[in-house]
């Protein structure tokens, strides 16, 4: 547990991984998967902010068939991830624990860091990846949760320590803390070398587009404009769209959320949620 609160709190208190409620990190130990809770914060976590829940039991959820429509599966997929914790648990697991899971490596860090999120959300971000990154999974942009380890299940083997998703963020997995600042580190250092040119201050920054978030979290915490909210993690994370569109243009320009996800994110129980939290 100790090495787990120290990875997330290095990450969690650099505002270039990590911003408001986002991010998350395990760890799996005798059967047990310890994983973040909904709507915490990464900086600043205790360890009674995880959640202990029975790994045999989370992985069985995958072959499970749910119903089609969005709401019943989700509502249905939430009750039995909940019914995996382990008895005298009651927060609420990171929406990917089911994710984290399938994953067979001891730990395992899931980020939205701008500099990866111009690569994931760039309209060549694909074919970039491919070339930057050969040993990594892409996967295409997809509905979050059950949706996205179900589309994983079958590709996640013990080889596999990345995966990047398009218009989302990056998990690493590793058996070691020092294995997983080694995958984060060789990322942003490729990346930095690609778009090679550094960052320009903020008040030289692109302007976002709101009606047309990149990801979930500009959904969550910016909304969809026209105007932002009154916060400081709205003001966060537009700053994050900005920063995204910059790095974009290193990648064939910005590729911004299909207007069907921004539907079922705008309507997912699970993300709203998460905004309470936060």
């Amino acid at each position: 547990m100790e090495h787990l609160l120290s990875f997330s709190h290095r990450c969690g208190a650099d505002p270039d991984l990590v911003l408001a409620g986002g991010g998350n990190t395990s760890l799996k130990e005798n059967g047990v998967l310890t994983v973040k809770s909904s709507g915490c914060s990464l900086a600043d976590i205790r360890a009674d902010q995880f959640v202990r829940m029975d790994l045999e039991a989370l992985r069985a959820i995958v072959n499970k068939t749910y119903p089609h429509d969005d709401k019943s599966r989700e509502a249905l997929f939430l009750a039995d991830v909940n019914a995996a914790r382990l008895p005298g648990e009651t927060r609420r697991p990171s929406v990917e624990a089911l994710l984290h899971a399938l994953f067979s490596q001891r730990y395992v860090l899931h980020l939205h860091p701008a500099l990866v999120n111009g690569l994931t959300c760039g309209r060549f971000g694909a074919r970039a990846a491919a070339k930057l990154f050969p040993e990594a999974l892409w996967v295409p942009a997809c509905r979050p949760g059950y949706t996205l380890a179900r589309l994983l299940a079958d590709r996640l083997t013990p080889e596999v320590t990345t995966v990047l998703l398009q218009n989302h963020g990056v998990f690493f997995a590793a058996e070691t803390e020092d294995g997983l600042y080694a995958l984060l580190d060789r990322m942003l250092q490729i990346l930095a070398a690609h778009v090679g040119r550094p960052l320009p201050p903020e008040n030289a920054l692109p302007p976002a587009d709101l009606s047309r978030p990149f990801t979930p979290d500009h959904i969550v915490y910016c909304g969809l404009g026209p105007s932002l909210p009154d916060t400081e993690n709205a003001r966060l994370l537009y700053r994050d769209a900005c920063k995204i569109l910059f790095y974009c243009q290193s990648f064939g320009g910005p590729h911004p959320l299909r207007r069907d996800l921004i539907r079922f994110i705008t309507n997912w129980e699970a993300e709203s949620y998460r905004k309470k939290q936060g």
